[in-house]
């Protein structure tokens, strides 16, 4: 089923709009939030934990969105500059082939800024590309052939996080179908969806978290498999389908937060992000995360932008490239 984008224009209105929203969320973000009740409850995971052997996870960075420090976080410093990796995982199953985790900045992220970040943002550098860095030249160059994935899995829709999608042409696009019916309804430039790099896209795999079951905290998740080896968990907040993979490495349970959390800090901290499109459904979330891991010791939480936490996880399953 093809996904049809409809893109508003962005107007000066807009803009305006968007900034005034924008001021209300730095604001907004800075008041206190009640801890929600998470019940301590591991329902349908089961314990000792095992993994899958000979499952490998392959992390690739695609290059990073820079900006302040208050650009990402509530009370942030406005002097901190930070760089956001944009990952993109590639998992290796001894048994279902090659499975793609969200797909990075695109080349046209390098080659077009303005497209993505306006005429202001591509001066001030915000995104940072090297070339060669798209996901599939990556995969190419580590002896993983793009033509070989069968299923990409997004975590949502932002531009950062379906840069390189067309590099998949023989595989169906996982995402959630809030999300999917989200930039159905129609996206504006400020909603960071590139309606460009999904028009193509023909084979959608929408997952209705709304008629899929708990597991563990988490209030929904879907079972790609069907042997728990690779699980989406509805992980809303962030955007209206933002979702989360968590997969059973042979060390230990692997969860890719997506931008669930952008970085450690945001799950292990409670960070709270600038904005988000329900603050309060992001807030319930973190903590859903934060209870898991309490539950589960061996638990690795991956999130999508933060370069020092992909770098410290030290399990073989874990492939750094």
């Amino acid at each position: 089923m093809l996904l049809v984008v409809k893109p508003r224009p962005f107007s000066a209105s807009a803009f305006i709009a968007t900034l005034a929203t924008a001021l209300v969320f730095v604001s907004a973000c800075h008041e206190p939030l009640a801890v929600p009740r998470v019940e301590p409850s591991l329902d349908g995971w089961t314990q000792p934990y095992q993994g899958v052997q000979g499952l490998k996870i392959h992390a690739f960075r695609t290059g990073a969105v820079r900006g302040i420090e208050a650009a990402a976080f509530a009370g942030g410093s406005w002097t901190t500059r930070m760089a956001m990796g944009a990952w993109a995982f590639v998992i290796e199953h001894p048994t279902q082939g090659l499975i793609v985790f969200d797909t990075g900045l695109g080349d046209r992220a390098r080659t077009e800024p303005e497209h993505f970040v306006g005429w202001i943002g591509a001066k001030l550098a915000v995104l940072d590309v090297p070339e060669h860095a798209t996901l599939g030249e990556q995969m190419k160059s580590a002896g993983l052939d793009p033509g070989d994935v069968h299923l990409v899995v997004l975590s949502h829709l932002h531009f950062d996080h379906t840069g390189d999608i067309g590099a998949f042409p023989n595989a169906t696009v996982a995402v959630a179908a809030a999300e999917k019916n989200w930039a159905e309804a129609g996206v504006r430039r400020i909603d960071f969806v590139d309606a460009d790099a999904l028009i193509g896209m023909s084979r959608w795999q929408p997952i209705n978290y709304e008629t899929e079951k708990p597991l563990a905290t988490f209030v929904a998740s879907h079972d790609f498999f069907g042997d728990g080896s690779v699980i989406g968990l509805d992980l809303a907040g962030h955007t209206p389908g933002n979702q989360g993979l968590l997969v059973r490495a042979a060390e230990a349970p692997v969860l890719l937060a997506g931008d669930a959390a952008w970085t450690e800090k945001s799950w292990r901290w409670t960070a709270r992000p600038i904005s988000a499109w329900d603050m309060s459904r992001w807030w319930e979330q973190i903590w859903r995360i934060n209870k898991f891991a309490m539950l589960e010791p061996r638990l690795i939480v991956v999130p999508g932008h933060d370069d020092l936490a992909v770098a410290s996880i030290g399990i073989a399953s874990f492939v750094h490239h």
